[in-house]
């Protein structure tokens, strides 16, 4: 098997494994405004830290750690199967979240940022394929 596919793994486990720090930033809500509204442009309804957003923001830390650790520890796994599984959830996941950009848009909840998301998303989709290919 190519070693393109642990690559991957490893490459979209860090990514969200670190992405998940970030995200603990945004627990101050004074940065988190400044992160998804002011210099990323990801949103165009402003930050608000309240009980449901607090619930979401823990809930999505948890995941993103779980799954970016998930997928390091696959890297190292010798049955091709699942990690071919693995990264066909991992294309999965970024195909939903093409879909709820898309409706932000549509809501007009997103903003000009969310464009880039679009191209990190296609990239992660694009190098999965191909890992998968290559397997």
């Amino acid at each position: 098997m190519s070693d393109n596919i642990n690559y991957y793994l490893l490459a979209l486990g860090y990514w969200n494994f670190f992405g998940s720090l970030t995200m603990i930033g945004f627990f101050n809500e004074s940065f988190g405004k400044k992160m998804l509204n002011d210099w990323c442009k990801i949103f165009i309804t402003e930050f608000k830290l309240d009980y449901w957003s607090k619930f979401w923001l823990g809930w999505a830390i948890g995941l993103n750690i779980f799954f970016g650790l998930i997928n390091i520890l696959a890297a190292k796994w010798d049955f091709i199967p699942l990690k071919q599984f693995i990264v066909c959830f991992d294309m999965g996941a970024y195909l939903t979240f093409i879909g709820l950009a898309i409706w932000g848009l549509k809501a007009k909840r997103c903003d000009t940022g969310i464009y880039t998301a679009f191209i990190i998303f296609a990239i992660w989709i694009i190098w999965g394929l191909d890992a998968l290919m290559q397997g």
